[in-house]
């Protein structure tokens, strides 16, 4: 009963493709099977059951070997080529050993002779199905593996790239740093660096308190003046801070990117410097307001001086 309750925990997820010409005993042997397996599907040759096997995935088959159109030897050796690591176990009443090399040569490891012993049945269900069960949890376990390094592959060329970054760039997830190069390093004093690394204030909180718009700068509506805004996932990617760094007041177009090699989201904010570019906006700003205010004054001297001429002109 142990061993039972043992292969319904292993064979619960699986699917089984049957093969057997006998109608009675397929009838009689499906209902054992379908209180272990989560799907069973049959067929009564082989001819049927390749046919099954070509639109289906099964991870189990058992079939018999003398059938019409298709016997079981012919049908196993074309499902192995199809997917020679699905396990088959072949029912016959033929002990004789030419199957049984023929069997062996084709890759089937499971053989019972009939009429069946339901213990048999029982133990050798049991052993495919705990096989089946291992690969699959080994399988699990490289993919597991693989993506593991990849993910530390692609993480430490992220960090290689970013450490040639002319710009500021930070990687955090949620308030912890994981990665800033020099750029970014050299925004802060020593103090404030320091208070970074050992993560004794969250990112955004020490921003917060270096975040400061000039006279200059203070009538735009662009910037925004808390960081955490940079955090808002339903935001924008893109926000204008202006900052108090190491090196005086910075301007930078902060540009926040989801990266994920941990399973875990972090981001990743790239600061591009564009001081100079908005300066040099406010100063066309101003030369086009001063330049229109040069020619409305000139409009006006223009049409002042054309009333006086008609004025001296008319004779009252």
């Amino acid at each position: 009963m142990e061993q039972f309750h043992s292969l319904v925990d292993y064979a619960k997820n699986l699917s089984l493709l049957y093969v057997e010409d006998d109608v009675v005993l397929q009838q009689e042997t499906q209902v054992i099977l379908e209180r272990i397996f989560n799907r069973v599907d049959t067929a009564l040759d082989g001819q049927e059951a390749l046919e099954r096997f070509e639109n289906h995935y099964y991870d189990l088959v058992i079939t018999d070997l003398e059938m019409p159109r298709l016997n079981g030897l012919e049908m196993s050796k074309a499902i192995k080529k199809i997917n020679k690591e699905v396990p088959i176990v072949v029912v016959s009443a033929y002990s004789d050993t030419t199957y049984l090399v023929d069997a062996i040569e084709i890759g089937i490891n499971y053989y019972i002779l009939k009429p069946m012993d339901l213990t048999k049945l029982i133990d050798t269900l049991h052993n495919v199905a705990k096989a089946i069960h291992e690969r699959m949890l080994a399988e699990e376990y490289r993919k597991m593996e693989l993506v593991q390094k990849v993910n530390h592959a692609n993480a430490k060329l992220l960090e290689e790239l970013i450490n040639v970054s002319p710009n500021p760039v930070v990687v955090f997830q949620k308030d912890t740093i994981e990665f800033m190069n020099d750029a970014f390093r050299k925004l802060f004093n020593y103090d404030e660096l320091q208070t970074l690394l050992r993560n004794e204030k969250p990112l955004h909180d020490l921003l917060n308190e270096k975040m400061s718009i000039d006279d200059v700068m203070k009538d735009s509506n662009e910037f925004i003046e808390h960081f955490n805004l940079c955090c808002d996932e339903t935001g924008s990617p893109y926000s204008k801070i202006s900052l108090k760094t190491a090196h005086g007041r910075k301007i930078f177009l902060v540009m926040k990117s989801q990266i994920d090699f941990s399973g875990e989201p972090s981001y990743m904010f790239t600061f591009n410097d564009i001081t100079v570019v908005e300066y040099q906006k406010v100063q066309l700003n101003n030369y086009s307001n001063y330049m229109s205010e040069l020619t409305y004054t000139k409009y006006r001297i223009n049409e002042e001086e054309k009333s006086h001429a008609i004025i001296d002109k008319t004779t009252f």
